[in-house]
């Protein structure tokens, strides 16, 4: 794969200028009131290479912005003057970012909405001015759900009563599948919402449930953070086919280590991506109702539309270390559902409908616009299109097979291929007619062409109208998440299904994946009892998220310091069953590994 862009895609940047200059041409004329400053400068050679966000010539800040300067010290900065042209002077604080990389600037109170903001500084080779949007409320009210009886039947512990996740179906039998477990964020109608850990015969390795019952859990996977594997996640509501909520990384015990909200005032993260970076950061996606010109594509001019926000994000301070807006650079035209369509309603325009995030190994965005049927290269550094792959000006030539609509989860792979999610359609009137798929692609970036290099349909041609994912496994395998379908799948490299597995009716996951992972909970092992007509005791074992247990121990005594052991069993799946068994006044469960090691005990129960 190369990497020097062809002509279409210089011409696509020629356009993304003209977009650009149009709304600078109207931030000149609303700066007009803004207060100018003679500041001394540092010389060219002394000026630090200095990012700034909210980026220079955009129009769609949040009121509640922070406005951060990366690659300079507030030393190196110095005095810093910001001035918005409704409000003139204003004051903030000035604070460090973590890395020591950057500093921020926190206003002491929210922007004016439609005022341009002046920032200056000696530090700086110029003066730097950004808009602040007028957002528009658009929540809609969550419908009322019953956790404690769900329609479909969920599975019951006796050892954990307070755990109902879904009973998953196991359709196709593993063979030869990549090891791991299965990571789902279980979404059902009725019942407990969590994120579930599977093994392959579909049974239970961990439920966690979101803190707050009335959120959701989406996006749960494994990633790497500060050397090690964790656990994360999006926990918060979805009022409108987006996320308003914020995110969390847990340990190997479980332990939430981090849990941080979106940056700059904004109304909640999204559910659609949370990407860990090599630096430690997250990226993550940022719905903003505001107002906006939508009589291009056929809306009032003072209409309402969804920009689509990307945030880098410093997980220990919370400081935003980055910011791209799609209204910045991506015109309303390029939507394809056109004003109103898609169930819409008296919502605002969700034109881009942005729903992943990756890092190029130049380390450029690539990032998924399902409504625009296109996925873009975002240049890191000025925010700025590098090219663009489908969609109504697409850079590349798509060959035989490769175009695709309403796609989700664009990543480039090592070997330099593109990988999506082709939903195809958002009709499921269509089911039958019409196939999703995932997607192989090669991109020749010189000669800017599209090749399809493979594809994977299930053998039951299942039609998914919204969410899922396509995840390249190390042994080449692919797994997909079928998502609005209730069902996820594992093939071969070259297509043929090795493994399935089914939610109950109306139970779903926005994605799904396969990872190895070891878990050893912080909290002890549960225990239940249950005694028999001839007085033997059945006691239940279980530790919710353990992976290394091989079997279980009982030991009992008329006290609790006085244990001898009365019964043993292989682990039978998240729950085991000791049963006979003739027991004292307490009783404890202690789970072994495949040596015979104590791993963790219960807590001693009294019969």
């Amino acid at each position: 794969m190369r990497a020097v862009a062809g002509k279409n895609a210089r011409e696509g940047r020629g356009s993304e200028r003209e977009h650009r200059t149009t709304r600078r041409a109207v931030m000149g004329a609303a700066a007009a009131g803004a207060i100018a400053l003679a500041l001394p400068r540092l010389s060219a050679a002394q000026q630090p290479t200095v990012a700034i966000y909210p980026a220079a010539g955009t129009w769609t800040a949040s009121p509640g912005t922070e406005i951060s300067f990366r690659g300079i010290s507030a030393e190196e900065l110095g005095p810093v003057y910001v001035t918005g042209s409704v409000r003139g002077g204003l004051s903030g604080l000035m604070a460090p970012h973590g890395d020591g990389n950057g500093v921020s600037y926190l206003p002491d109170a929210p922007f004016v909405p439609g005022e341009m903001v002046r920032v200056e500084a000696s530090g700086l080779p110029e003066a730097h001015e950004f808009g602040v949007a007028r957002p528009v409320p658009w929540w809609e009210a969550m419908e009322a759900r019953e956790t404690a009886a769900p329609e479909d039947e969920p599975r019951v512990f006796r050892s954990r009563p307070d755990l109902l996740p879904p009973a998953i179906n196991v359709t196709t039998p593993p063979a030869e599948t990549a090891p791991g477990y299965i990571f789902v964020g279980a979404k059902v109608t009725d019942g407990q919402n969590g994120a579930l850990m599977l093994d392959n015969t579909g049974d239970v390795v961990w439920f966690g449930l979101p803190k707050v019952t009335t959120s959701m859990i989406y996006d749960f996977k494994v990633q790497h953070y500060r050397g090690e594997p964790v656990l994360t996640w999006m926990e918060g509501t979805t009022p409108s086919g987006f996320g308003a909520g914020h995110f969390v990384i847990a340990n190997s015990a479980y332990e939430r280590i981090a849990e941080f909200q979106v940056g700059n005032g904004f109304d909640g993260g999204d559910l659609h991506e949370l990407m860990i970076t090599s630096r430690d950061t997250a990226l993550v996606i940022v719905y903003s109702a505001i107002e906006w010109d939508l009589s291009p594509v056929g809306g009032p001019k003072h209409g309402t539309v969804t920009d689509a926000v990307i945030q880098e994000i410093e997980i220990d301070t919370g400081r935003v270390l980055f910011e791209w807006h799609s209204l910045d650079h991506i015109p309303v035209e390029e939507s394809r559902i056109g004003f109103g369509g898609l169930d819409n309603g008296d919502r605002p325009f969700d034109y881009v409908h942005l729903n992943s995030i990756d890092e190029d190994s130049d380390g450029n965005l690539l990032i998924s616009g399902r409504h625009i049927f296109a996925v873009h290269k975002i240049d890191r550094a000025t925010g700025e299109i590098i090219w663009r792959l489908n969609g109504s000006r697409s850079d590349f030539e798509m060959g035989e097979g490769t175009q695709f609509a309403w796609q989700h989860d664009a990543r480039m792979q090592e070997d330099g291929t593109l990988t999506l999610f082709d939903n195809a359609e958002s009709n499921q009137d269509l089911d039958g007619t019409v196939a999703s798929r995932g997607m192989v692609l090669d991109l020749d970036e010189e000669a800017m062409t599209a090749t399809l290099v493979r594809e994977y349909i299930h053998p039951t041609e299942i039609l998914s109208t919204s969410q899922a994912n396509m995840q390249v496994l190390p042994n080449g395998n692919v797994f997909i998440g079928w998502g609005s379908a209730p069902v996820f799948s594992e093939f071969t490299e070259d297509g043929e299904l090795i493994f399935n597995g089914r939610f109950p009716a109306a139970g779903t996951s926005y994605r799904a994946y396969r990872h190895e992972w070891i878990g050893q909970p912080a909290e002890p092992p549960a225990i239940a009892l249950e005694r028999g007509e001839d007085d033997a005791v059945t006691v239940f074992a279980s530790w919710n998220g353990a992976t290394e247990v091989a079997s279980w121990r009982v030991r009992s005594g008329s006290s609790a310091d006085d244990l001898s052991e009365i019964g043993s069993a292989a682990r039978a799946g998240f729950e085991t069953a000791i049963d006979g068994l003739v027991a004292d006044s307490y009783i404890v469960v202690e789970a072994l590994d495949a040596g015979g090691a104590v791993l963790g005990a219960s807590d001693p129960v009294e019969d």
